[in-house]
């Protein structure tokens, strides 16, 4: 497996699939999801804009999963960090710590800048915030049917 960053056309041309990795990432999430494959693709460009750098695809013979992040973020309550936007892996690759690698790539990007890392999570998705309380995410906060996390690095 690698993990790598794309240009503006590779994005381009490797967006239809990334919307059906999107799309397959979230089966039995829906309710968190975009469901229509044109605002996921709207979506899907939204979160390569805001931080080309930030958004990484992991993949072997196909794309497994990708993670988008953004090191210009600003929280209310928090000020400047490095955001988490989305994390999205085939469902029969879970598991295999592809979502693990991913994550702590975009963790390792961010903290060049912060040491503080946000994301937001939906609230039945247990699984995943298990996953993000393993990297040191806790709750802080929710609104709707999202939950806030924050991870804060400490410095030596």
């Amino acid at each position: 497996m690698r993990i790598r960053t794309l240009g503006l056309d590779e994005f381009k041309a490797l967006r239809k699939g990334l919307v059906e990795l999107y799309q397959r990432a979230y089966e039995g999430l829906e309710e968190y999801a975009y469901r229509k494959p044109a605002d996921i693709k709207s979506y899907l460009s939204w979160l390569f804009k805001i931080d080309p750098e930030g958004f990484f695809i992991a993949e072997g013979e196909k794309p497994l999963g990708f993670i988008a992040c953004c090191r210009h973020w600003w929280d209310k309550d928090f000020g400047p960090l490095g955001e988490v936007h989305e994390l999205a892996v085939l469902p029969e690759e879970q598991g295999k710590g592809v979502g693990t690698k991913l994550l702590e790539t975009a963790l390792e990007f961010l903290g060049r800048e912060h040491d503080t890392f946000g994301l937001w999570v939906g609230e039945g998705n247990e699984r995943a915030m298990a996953f993000y309380r393993r990297w040191g995410f806790r709750p802080v906060g929710r609104m709707g049917k999202w939950i806030r996390m924050i991870s804060k690095r400490k410095r030596c």
